[in-house]
């Protein structure tokens, strides 16, 4: 007889848990989303939303969030929370409307970037404040370049990232990625901003 099992957010924080530990990987959490949703054996149940979201994503990769770390960490902590932050981390477009705000605020023609082209990155972004400045766009680049600390004229200061790959870690950047050529922003985590229109970079010479 099949038994009925009730399941809390705390299994899943404890799934979590042990993916981020690497007790587990994503075929462990794959087949255990995929036992949870058959019920083979027993019988689970569970009236939480956010739970049988989340089960139901990490059963069904191919149209859903990737499980890697960094939505795994965003599972956890939306399951403590209850703050969902999945499509900040993972879709571009949500930072769309963010991008035409941003620069109507600050007298900007919305002039959005194509995303699979390079950022110049320099520095950790997970460090503060964060600079930004856009430059007229060369071969394969947005013209944008970002850094965190001193400022440095070497050569080999600024690294190439595609800008997509910037969603999964700092999002909060996306937004300003609509400013138009000449723009330079810095902010912080406790939401400093400030926004400026700078002529000096409207030439890169």
């Amino acid at each position: 007889m099949k038994q009925e099992i009730k399941i809390l957010r705390s299994d899943l924080v404890a799934k979590c848990d042990q993916y981020l530990n690497g007790e587990i990987g994503k075929s462990d959490l794959e087949n255990y989303a995929s036992k949870l949703m058959i019920g083979e054996c027993d019988i689970y149940e569970w009236d939480d939303d956010i739970i049988s979201d989340i089960i139901f994503q990490w059963e069904s990769q191919e149209i859903n969030f990737p499980i890697n770390k960094r939505n795994i960490e965003l599972w956890k902590h939306q399951l403590e929370t209850e703050e969902n932050l999945l499509s900040d981390f993972n879709l571009w477009n949500v930072h769309i409307e963010p991008q035409k705000a941003i620069c109507e605020k600050h007298k900007s023609k919305w002039n959005p970037i194509n995303k699979k082209l390079m950022v110049g990155i320099g520095s950790d972004l997970n460090a503060d404040p964060i600079h930004g400045l856009r430059h007229p766009k060369e071969k394969g680049t947005t013209g944008w370049y970002i850094w965190t600390g001193e400022y440095s004229e070497s050569d080999d200061f600024f690294k190439p990232i595609c800008a997509e790959h910037l969603l999964q870690i700092r999002p909060d950047l996306i937004k300003y990625f609509g400013l138009d050529v000449g723009y330079r922003f810095l902010i912080d985590k406790k939401e400093y901003e400030d926004v400026w229109f700078d002529e000096k970079l409207i030439t890169t010479e």
